[in-house]
C-alpha cells in the first residue's frame, strides 16, 4: 500500500534581522576606508598654516553670561564660541575625578557601543565593560575611539546638564510634542523605540592618538563639547559654498586616507581645548578632532531658529552624498513639520495637532502685542516651506499628528506674510518665541497611560572615600570663590582665608587689600585674625575673644566625697551644684 502521506512544504529560512541603531558616525561607512591614512598627523598638528593668528575671526572667546538668548537674536550662531571655564552657562558636569568605570557603572555593563577604529575609520561594536578594560589597559594594540554614545534616560544623565541656552532654543525641547519626550523608556539607540530624535547627551571617550577626519555633524545640527579631562585639538573650516562643495566632492571621492581635507581649502584653523573648557560648533562647519591624551568629554548636538538655512543646506549635503538614513539626524523632516506648527500655534494661536482632550489646557493664546522676528527666523521659516515642497510625496513624512499639513502651510505663508517688514532690533528681546511646553501633570501622564516618571537621586559624591568629606570653604568675594566651580588649592600649601575673631567674617587679606603681617594676628588659633572692619569700627576694644569650651565631665556624689580632700573649702562638687560667685558690692 503506498504511503498517501505527503511531505509538507519547506519553508522559507530567512535571515535573521538585526535591530538598526542609531550612530551620529554617518561620515565612515562600511564601503569606506579600507587603508590606512597616508598623510602625516603628526605634522597637521604643528604645521603653522593652521595657527589661529593667521585667521582673524575664525571663532570668538566669551564668557558664560554673554551667551544669551539676546546674543542670538542679534548674532545668530555662526561662529565657534569657545569658553576657558563653565561659570555662567548654567551647564552641570561630573567631578574631573569621574572616571570611564563611572560612566559603566552609570549606563550598565551590557550598553553596546559603536566603537571606531582610528586608523580605517570603521565601526564596530563593543560592550562597555570591554570598553573599559581597552580604555584601562597601558599597552594598546589599536587605536579605539567612543563618540557616540548618547546616554539620555540612563543614571548619566543625572550628572550632566546641557548649556541653558541650549534648553531655551533646542527644538526637541521647544517644538517636540511633550508626551512623546514623556514616553520614551528605551535608553540604547534603536530607531524603533524612539520617541524623539535622542541626540541631546553624548559621553565621548577617546585615548590618546585618537584622530577622527573632517565631517560635519548629522542634519546640520550645533554641537557643544565640554572637556572633562585630557585635552582635543579641532581643526575648524568655516561652511561656505564653496567650502561644502569641496567636502562633498572630497566624500565622494573616497580619498579620505590619501588627502588632509583641511589642505584643500584657503582658511582652516587649528584650536587646542584643555579640561575645563567648552566649545559650541555652529551648523555646517566642517571639523577634524585629534586625542593628544586620553580624554573623557560630555557633549550634544540640536537644532534651532538661528541657523534653519544652514541646516537644510546639510541635509541637502547629506543626500546628495547617500548618506545612510541611520546616520542622519533621526526624525529630521517630522520636526521641521512640528516646528512650523509651534510657530502658527504661538503666533496665531491655531494649533494643528491631534491633541487628547486632556491636553486642550496647553493650548498657548497669540500675544496681545505684535512680535517681532528675527531675519533668521522669518527666513528661515520660508526655507523650511520651500523644502518641504520640494520633497517627493514619499519623503514628506507628515506626523500623524498633523491632521491638515495643507490648512497648516496656508498659515504658515499668512505668518510670514504678517511678519515680513518686522524690525530686526525690535527682534532682540532676551525672551524666546517659542517656550517650552510645560511638563505634563500626574493625570495627564495617567490619562495618555504613560510610564510612571522616574526621578532618580543625584548621588552626593561620584568618588567613594572612606575619610571624612571636607567642605571647601569661600571668601565670597573675589572672582574664583564666586564661580560654580572653584577649582581645587594646590596640594601642600595652607590656606590663606583668614576668619575673624569678632565677627567671623572669611575673607582673603588680598580680597579686602590689606597685608596681613600689619594686622593682629591670633597666635592661639590658625588662620584667625581682627579683621579691617573690626579695628575701623572699635568692635575689638571691649571684645573677649572666644574660649575653647571643654566637655565637663560629671562626678557622681559617692566617687566625689571619695577622692576630695577633708577640707570644706576644698570639696568636690558636680558642674550642676557649683556655687555661682556672689555679686561684687558697690
Amino acid at each position: 500500500m503506498a504511503d498517501d502521506t505527503t511531505p509538507l512544504p519547506r519553508r522559507r529560512q530567512l535571515r535573521e534581522r538585526t535591530r538598526k541603531l542609531y550612530t551620529d558616525d554617518f561620515t565612515y561607512g562600511d564601503e569606506e576606508i579600507e587603508g590606512k591614512r597616508t598623510f602625516q598627523l603628526d605634522e597637521k598638528i604643528e604645521c603653522e598654516r593652521y595657527d589661529l593668528k593667521h585667521f582673524a575671526g575664525l571663532f570668538r572667546e566669551m564668557t558664560g553670561p554673554e551667551l544669551n538668548l539676546a546674543y542670538l537674536q542679534k548674532y545668530g550662531l555662526s561662529i565657534p564660541l569657545l569658553f576657558r571655564d563653565c561659570a555662567g552657562l548654567g551647564i552641570r558636569v561630573p567631578s574631573s575625578n569621574f572616571s570611564v568605570n563611572d560612566v559603566r557603572t552609570c549606563v550598565g555593563s551590557k550598553r553596546v557601543l559603536e566603537v571606531m577604529d582610528v586608523d580605517t575609520q570603521k565601526n564596530e561594536e563593543m560592550t562597555m565593560k570591554d570598553w573599559q578594560k581597552y580604555y584601562e589597559e597601558p599597552e594598546k594594540e589599536r587605536l579605539l575611539n567612543v563618540i557616540s554614545l548618547e546616554f539620555s534616560h540612563t543614571k548619566l544623565e543625572n550628572y550632566v546638564q546641557s548649556p541653558t541656552i541650549v534648553r531655551q532654543i533646542d527644538w526637541v525641547d521647544t517644538v517636540w510634542p511633550r508626551h512623546l519626550i514623556e514616553a520614551q523608556t528605551e535608553s540604547t539607540n534603536i530607531l524603533g523605540d524612539m520617541m524623539y530624535p535622542k541626540v541631546k547627551l553624548y559621553c565621548l571617550m577617546s585615548v590618546k592618538g585618537c584622530y577622527t577626519d573632517y565631517h560635519v555633524d548629522f542634519g546640520g545640527t550645533s554641537v557643544w563639547y565640554h572637556i572633562l579631562r585630557g585635552r582635543k585639538i579641532f581643526w575648524l573650516i568655516p561652511p561656505t559654498e564653496k567650502n561644502l562643495a569641496a567636502y562633498q566632492e572630497w566624500v565622494l571621492s573616497g580619498k579620505q586616507s590619501d588627502v588632509f581635507f583641511g589642505d584643500m581649502v584657503d582658511r582652516c584653523g587649528r584650536i587646542c581645548l584643555n579640561a575645563g573648557m567648552t566649545l559650541f560648533i555652529p551648523t555646517g562647519w566642517i571639523h577634524a578632532v585629534y586625542t593628544p591624551d586620553d580624554s573623557l568629554v560630555f557633549g550634544g548636538n540640536f537644532l534651532h531658529s538661528f541657523g534653519i538655512e544652514k541646516q537644510l543646506k546639510v541635509a541637502q549635503v547629506e543626500e546628495h552624498t547617500k548618506v545612510p538614513q541611520k546616520f542622519r539626524y533621526p526624525f529630521f523632516t517630522e520636526m521641521l513639520w512640528y516646528v512650523l506648527e509651534r510657530y502658527v500655534h504661538v503666533l496665531l494661536g491655531r494649533s494643528h495637532l491631534d491633541i487628547a482632550e486632556n491636553q486642550r489646557q496647553h493650548i498657548v493664546t497669540p500675544p496681545q502685542t505684535h512680535q517681532h522676528l528675527t531675519p533668521f527666523e522669518l527666513h528661515g521659516l520660508k526655507s523650511i516651506v520651500m523644502y518641504l515642497h520640494s520633497l517627493p510625496s514619499t519623503k514628506k513624512n507628515v506626523p500623524e499628528l498633523i491632521r491638515d499639513p495643507v490648512a497648516l502651510i496656508h498659515d504658515v505663508r499668512g505668518l510670514v506674510e504678517q511678519h515680513r517688514h518686522d524690525n530686526p532690533d525690535a527682534a532682540v528681546t532676551g525672551r524666546p518665541i517659542l517656550p517650552a511646553p510645560p511638563p505634563l501633570t500626574i493625570a495627564e501622564r495617567e490619562r495618555l497611560r504613560l510610564p510612571k516618571k522616574y526621578y532618580p537621586k543625584i548621588p552626593k559624591s561620584e568618588v567613594k572615600s572612606s575619610v571624612p568629606r571636607r567642605r571647601r570653604t569661600r571668601c565670597k568675594r573675589c572672582e574664583a570663590c564666586t564661580r560654580q566651580d572653584c577649582g581645587k588649592p594646590i596640594p601642600g600649601t595652607p590656606s590663606n582665608l583668614m576668619e575673624c575673631s569678632i565677627c567671623y567674617d572669611i575673607v582673603h587679606p588680598e580680597c579686602v587689600g590689606v597685608d596681613v603681617q600689619k594686622m593682629v594676628v591670633s597666635d592661639d588659633v590658625p588662620n584667625s585674625w581682627e579683621c579691617p572692619g573690626c579695628l575701623q569700627s572699635g568692635r575689638n576694644v571691649d571684645h573677649r575673644s572666644r574660649q575653647a569650651k571643654t566637655r565637663t565631665r560629671k562626678v557622681s556624689v559617692s566617687s566625689a566625697a571619695s577622692s576630695a580632700p577633708t577640707t570644706d573649702s576644698e570639696r568636690a562638687m558636680t558642674p550642676s551644684k557649683r556655687p555661682r560667685p556672689e555679686p561684687a558690692e558697690l
